[in-house]
């Protein structure tokens, strides 16, 4: 084999031209940056893919929790309601409904006009006698009945309502007792 000329270089091992070169890094770059974006578009929407399947199974997981709940405070309301019931084969009857007293008994509640000294009357006085059921002021000549229990005062008419429905004063739940005369 003869050595390669001095001004000529050898065809195996000639140096390419500085141009085909340049050309080559810049080629290699974007054929390799082509492939990194593809990747790198590959990753975010497996990424993505991901984060949406996990919102999803969280929501569903979260829904299945949510209907259990129901479930078993809907289970819990029923339960006590049941055990509240009194059951069909208890022997003891439930309770009557409250009652008030008969129109008969109410008659004979003492009853009075109030004196329009004591704040019951005019008006003058600085602290008039009001009724608790109506929270309206006495007049001059209404009737008023005092409970015997407890001695609350209170328009006839006003009371008289009240005590055909329940037996106990409106304000403090005393048992209105009937005088016997």
């Amino acid at each position: 084999m003869a050595p390669p000329a001095a001004g000529r270089p050898s065809a195996s091992a000639a140096p390419e031209p500085p141009l085909r070169e340049a050309a080559k890094r810049r080629r290699a770059p974007a054929c390799a940056g082509a492939g990194a974006r593809i990747l790198s578009l590959g990753v975010r929407g497996a990424v993505m893919v991901a984060a949406l399947v996990l919102f999803l199974l969280f929501a569903a997981a979260a829904v299945i929790l949510m209907l259990a709940l129901l479930v078993a405070a809907r289970g819990f309301r029923q339960q006590g309601r049941r055990r509240h019931r009194a059951s069909p084969d208890s022997s003891t009857p439930p309770p009557p409904p409250a009652v008030g007293l008969p129109s008969a008994k109410i008659r004979l509640l003492p009853s009075f006009v109030p004196c329009p000294c004591d704040g019951g009357g005019d008006g003058s006085s600085s602290s008039p006698r009001i009724c608790p059921v109506c929270l309206d002021a006495a007049r001059a000549g209404e009737r008023w009945r005092a409970l015997p229990a407890c001695g609350h005062a209170f328009h006839a008419a006003c009371v008289d309502r009240w005590l055909l429905l329940s037996p106990g004063c409106p304000v403090c739940r005393a048992t209105v007792s009937v005088p016997v005369s």
